[in-house]
């Protein structure tokens, strides 16, 4: 009635909606705002709908900060088993991206940690995943592919921003499973253009270049001090631990006596193990990225960021079959926190390969830079010779 009566202005249509009662239940649930945000992790589903249908309510009338709320609504889009829960929070995601876009990617790389802690409280009992198959089991979509898409990826700079947050996880210590959570949202995420995968290799090719190929130096010493034969510092071929890394059991192999010996430093190759896990993460995801976008070697190494390019705003599309990324990695220690070597030197000689690799990379890089350089050059000469006939024809002429 009061909506029909046009005699009743607006503001008087607002204060009529701040009664004292309804005041003091927002004041209420404000002041227990935390415990609320506990609720969405409740592994009652009809609690946790009921907690996000009250969230919306409470951002409708501004009795919370939109800040605190969102990481909690993207904590939600990994609620993998529920539908329904997922699409109210998408549609309050939504609303608060279209109206604080900044403020969603900025709080982006926190709701990606709240996804990852999500599942694990809910769902302790399935791995973490940041995709879902689809009904046909055969395509998968990334848990903040729609937010993605309706809220990011129109613009470069939140596009930008959102892939530096989560690229920025990796320089920060982060724990190994959320790192492989973040990379597999990374993996997933629906790209329109080259430009985006194109700006995650070339972050990773930046840091295995500099942080990478720096580890890799102290860990090949590590191994020689600590009496390992065979051990290649220049990465050009297959070493000692690669070869055995092949086998059952690499530890037991005939040539690694000395990884089994007391006096072998296994905290500090675990130390070294740990600080490598990072980068074999990244140095899949740039191989997965390559792959699905069919990425030329010399594509990625001459993408630049600032450039004003238009040929890498190019729309792509995927195939329809796109595998899920494989990003976990076998815990380097065992279940009594003891080293396992088995794994360690799988995980060394992983990360040795796929450094290798890049090295080959920018070999065949700068080979084709150089062969296109003599082309040039042989064409200019030709040219040079062309004229200089040209010239001596003209002055016989004379």
């Amino acid at each position: 009635k009061m909506e029909m009566n046009q005699n009743i202005t607006l503001s008087k249509k607002i204060s009529g909606d701040q009664d004292s009662d309804a005041t003091l239940v927002g004041g209420v649930l404000t002041h227990h705002g935390a415990r609320l945000f506990e609720l969405t992790t409740n592994v009652d589903e009809r609690i946790r709908f009921a907690t996000v249908d009250l969230l919306s309510q409470l951002l409708r009338q501004g009795l919370l900060n939109p800040m605190e709320v969102v990481p909690y609504l993207f904590g939600l889009q990994g609620d993998i088993e529920s539908k329904n829960i997922r699409s109210l929070a998408l549609k309050l995601l939504i609303t608060e991206g279209h109206k604080r876009p900044d403020m969603l990617r900025q709080r982006a790389c926190a709701g990606v940690k709240q996804a990852f802690s999500f599942q694990e409280a809910v769902y302790p009992d399935h791995p973490v995943s940041a995709v879902i198959k689809n009904r046909n089991e055969i395509t998968v979509e990334c848990i903040f592919g729609a937010v993605f898409k309706e809220c990011i990826r129109a613009s470069k700079k939140q596009k930008r921003g959102l892939l530096r947050n989560l690229l920025g996880l990796f320089s920060s210590g982060a724990k190994l499973p959320l790192l492989s959570f973040a990379a597999q949202v990374l993996a997933h995420l629906p790209y329109s253009t080259a430009n985006d995968p194109l700006f995650i290799i070339h972050f990773v090719q930046n840091l295995a270049a500099l942080e990478g190929a720096q580890l890799l130096d102290r860990l090949c010493t590590f191994l020689e001090d600590q009496g390992l034969a065979g051990i290649d510092e220049l990465n050009t071929e297959e070493d000692v631990l690669e070869k055995a890394a092949k086998k059952k059991n690499p530890s037991r192999c005939k040539d690694l006596a000395a990884i089994r010996g007391k006096k072998f430093d296994a905290p500090r190759f675990s130390t070294f193990c740990e600080d490598i896990s990072p980068f074999v993460i990244l140095l899949r995801l740039k191989a997965f990225l390559r792959k699905i976008y069919n990425l030329s070697e010399t594509r990625c190494l001459g993408y630049n960021p600032d450039s004003q390019e238009r040929n890498f705003d190019r729309l792509v599309s995927l195939p329809s079959d796109v595998p899920v990324f494989e990003c976990s990695l076998v815990p380097i220690l065992g279940p009594q926190g003891k080293l396992d070597r088995d794994v360690s030197i799988r995980r060394y000689a992983e990360f040795r390969k796929l450094m290798r690799t890049e090295q080959q990379s920018e070999s065949r890089a700068s080979d084709s830079d150089d062969d296109g350089d003599g082309k040039k050059k042989r064409k200019l000469s030709d040219n040079d010779r062309i004229g200089g006939n040209k010239k001596s024809k003209l002055s016989e002429d004379d």
